[in-house]
């Protein structure tokens, strides 16, 4: 994963090194490379994604290298070879208000937490260890450290800012998850449907009854993941978390959905249309160091980028 950059350069030079690496394995293996590369910027989004360079950039790369992942297009301009484009998903995404992204092998964040408070910095070192693999590594610009955490990551070489996370177990005031306090009224999880005004007509209300019982549990979010409306029982799915009231989908997501049940959202956001995660589970505690799992059966996202209104809002 990269956070923070300007067109995506950075993106792209981690894809091409990922794959140049890949190549010179003696033992040649299928290994499918995802980029996850976020900003906060819209418009900085739209032009990444077109993957597109003035020809100047043959000053800093060699023409091999040109040659292998870009072409030239008659104005003279470079772009991205598509093969390198597929490995990256590109989306809007915050550090201190959205969730963050979960089993990565690596995080880059070169120099933007001296851009942060020191509050805030020493909040973004341990997500950044909860979103690793166990082993993964953080990448931190020349100007940057792990502050009051270095207990939580070790050094694989402190000049160029590279650590490996350690298996080290939370207190409870280390992780403080972000998320973007709502400006709407919660919904109702009790997934019981408000009773019916009497002028509504025989139809409209076997229409509601039918809807209730036999259609599958749904939860309208914004970008964010918070919480607009929901339709149905999502009790089995969704459970309101302790301490202060969050209407977040991944935080209310109960354990063993909220992993790909992010993945799922994120390739939503990023290529609009459909997006599915079959055969999901859900863990529940039964008894003191005893887990059992249930089926929790599929999950699909569809995200539009221009929604239809919905009580007013868009």
């Amino acid at each position: 994963m990269r956070v923070g950059w300007s067109r995506g350069e950075e993106a792209y030079t981690v894809a091409m090194a990922f794959q140049e690496a890949l190549d010179d394995l003696e033992e040649k293996r299928r290994m499918a490379i995802r980029i996850f590369a976020s900003d906060l910027d819209t418009d900085a989004i739209k032009k990444a994604r077109k993957g597109r360079y003035p020809e100047n950039i043959s000053v800093d790369l060699s023409p091999e290298r040109l040659e292998r992942f870009f072409l030239q297009e008659e104005d003279g301009f470079y772009r991205i070879r598509p093969e390198i484009r597929e490995t990256i998903l590109l989306s809007v995404h915050s550090l201190t208000t959205d969730s963050p992204f979960t089993r990565l092998d690596l995080v880059s964040c070169r120099n933007v937490l001296i851009y942060l408070t020191q509050e805030m910095q020493e909040k973004l070192i341990p997500l950044f260890h909860y979103s690793l693999h166990p082993g993964g590594l953080l990448l931190l610009g020349g100007a940057e450290s792990l502050g009051i955490h270095s207990h939580l990551l070790a050094d694989v070489d402190g000049p160029l800012r590279i650590y490996r996370k350690l298996m080290t177990a939370y207190t409870p005031d280390i992780l403080d998850f972000p998320t973007r306090r709502l400006k709407h009224t919660p919904p109702d999880l009790s997934g019981e449907s408000r009773r019916p005004p009497m002028r509504q007509n025989l139809q409209t209300l076997a229409e509601n009854l039918i809807l209730q019982h036999y259609a599958p549990a749904t939860v309208l979010v914004d970008e964010l993941g918070n919480i607009l409306h929901i339709s149905g029982r999502t009790g089995k799915y969704l459970e309101a978390a302790a301490g202060k009231a969050n209407w977040n989908l991944f935080a209310m997501t109960r354990e063993g959905l909220r992993t790909d049940l992010h993945r799922c959202f994120t390739m939503a956001m990023a290529q609009p249309g459909l997006a599915s995660a079959p055969g999901l589970c859900i863990i529940a505690v039964l008894q003191r160091g005893t887990h059992h799992r249930r089926r929790a059966g599929s999950a699909s996202l569809n995200y539009d980028e221009h929604p239809r209104s919905i009580d007013n809002q868009k």
